[in-house]
């Protein structure tokens, strides 16, 4: 007896399944290669600069395009920055993505990894027009030619690693740094180390660690550690809103001194400075920002000074040539085109204590101070202490200081009353009794400290 006749339906299936197998490998494999050759097209390097050129609101243009398996490489990247970007130009030297086709139907190219050899970016210089890059008839034939309803219209990007950063400012640069990106929510976290930082003609600081975030139109500073040779350091936090203020915030512990000051004074002071210093200014920048902080002075010496060498003269003590400073402090605002110091406090225990405050503009200075000296000091002085140091308090007698002048040779009036008050002594002690003679005794007094000081007073 013949085995019964399969149903239709049976076969159908039999053979149906198979085949579907075959068309889904087969489709696959079509689908594959045409991506591929999407990916390979001029089209899509349209699409990526068009879609770079957007975020970064800027003329986007990308090098001829390199496949290596589910590697993408790139030789140069470059933007010109708008009126609307935060840079006036950008360069991406030696770029490799690892693109990944799993979001592929969420509509989104993904890269998992982008590996960049150099990226530079200046952000100063002329920028384009923000319209110049966005005409409609380009961004429409740009959106037809990638409208699709299988094709992605966007691209997501994993981790970034930078090896070189080149970016620079009016007046300043970051060399040599390298970022490690991670996207967040909202943004991204930076991380970042070496190289180095410098910025007019301050010396420079390597960049030990960078602890950033990235959120909209802002640049968060967690933590930027610099460093300056062996033992000074500049640990900064702060917020950079470039489309509308910097605002930072930096401790110095024991940074050396003598490299940040102008002109003579690299040759008068030197000591390693410690405290807080606070940076603002509007983004762009218009003027130089304004800078605040409270310094001290440690390991500090202070030496040819003229006010110094005439009290050493004044005084016959050698030691005031060269004070080594037991404590110096002080308050300043640096506001162009006025540097303004307060609660200035500097002191050699024991010998002069220095009190005050001045201002710097223009290249000129103003300052009132209280000196005070020690009583032994003043004996070879006739008059000095009745009518000068007239002031005891903590251990020294003081007197008041005006200081004014260029900046590389101020004049002070402390050496005019004592010449005065040593002439006064000197016609007092004589019982009045030439009260005619008096001109000519102060004039010998004069002389006297001429001769005692030097031509060169």
């Amino acid at each position: 007896m013949p085995p019964p006749a399969s149903p239709p339906w049976k076969k159908i299936v039999l053979w149906s399944v198979p085949a579907f197998l075959l068309l889904l490998v087969v489709g696959g494999f079509a689908v594959r290669r045409g991506i591929d050759a999407y990916l390979r097209s001029e089209q899509f390097r349209t699409f990526l600069a068009q879609k770079a050129g957007g975020t970064l609101r800027a003329e986007a243009e990308i090098a001829p395009l390199h496949f290596e398996g589910a590697n993408l490489f790139t030789d140069r990247f470059s933007a010109r920055g708008t009126t609307a970007a935060k840079f006036s130009s950008l360069q991406i030297e030696g770029a490799r993505a690892e693109v990944s086709l799993r979001h592929f139907f969420e509509h989104a190219w993904r890269v998992e990894q982008l590996d960049v050899q150099r990226l530079r970016v200046d952000l100063v210089g002329a920028r384009l027009p923000a319209a110049a890059t966005e005409p409609k008839v380009v961004k429409d034939r740009i959106a037809d030619a990638n409208r699709s309803r299988w094709l992605p219209d966007r691209v997501e990007i994993g981790t970034a690693v930078i090896r070189d950063l080149q970016l620079t400012w009016e007046e300043g640069a970051l060399r040599g740094t390298a970022l490690q990106l991670q996207p967040t929510d909202d943004g991204w976290t930076i991380n970042g180390s070496g190289g180095s930082i410098t910025h007019g003609a301050l010396p420079p600081l390597s960049v030990h660690r960078l602890d950033l975030a990235s959120r909209g139109s802002s640049l968060f500073v967690r933590a930027a550690e610099l460093r300056q040779g062996e033992g000074g350091s500049v640990i900064a936090d702060g917020e950079v809103n470039f489309e509308e203020r910097l605002d930072l915030h930096a401790v110095l512990r024991g940074v050396a001194l003598t490299p940040w000051l102008a002109g003579d004074w690299r040759a008068r002071l030197r000591g390693d400075a410690s405290g807080e210093v606070n940076v603002r200014c509007p983004l762009p920048i218009r003027g130089s920002p304004e800078i605040t902080g409270q310094l001290t002075l440690e390991n500090g010496v202070l030496e040819a000074l003229p006010v110094l060498n005439q009290i050493a003269a004044f005084t016959k003590t050698q030691q005031f040539r060269r004070l080594k400073l037991t404590r110096a402090s002080a308050d300043f605002t640096q506001q162009e085109p006025r540097l303004t110091v307060r609660n200035l406090v500097a002191e050699s225990e024991g010998l002069i204590r220095v009190e005050g405050g001045f201002f710097i503009e223009r290249g000129v200075i103003e300052g009132n101070f209280q000196v005070g000296v020690t009583p032994a000091s003043l004996q070879w002085l006739p008059g000095s202490q009745a009518r000068v140091f007239t002031e005891n308090r903590a251990g020294y007698l003081w007197a008041p200081m005006r200081l004014a002048g260029p900046v590389a040779s101020p004049k002070e009036d402390l050496t005019e009353r004592l010449i005065a008050a040593a002439g006064t002594e000197v016609i007092e002690q004589l019982g009045g009794a030439a009260k005619d003679a008096t001109k000519q005794l102060k004039d010998a007094a004069k002389s006297a400290f001429d001769l005692l000081l030097g031509p060169g007073r």
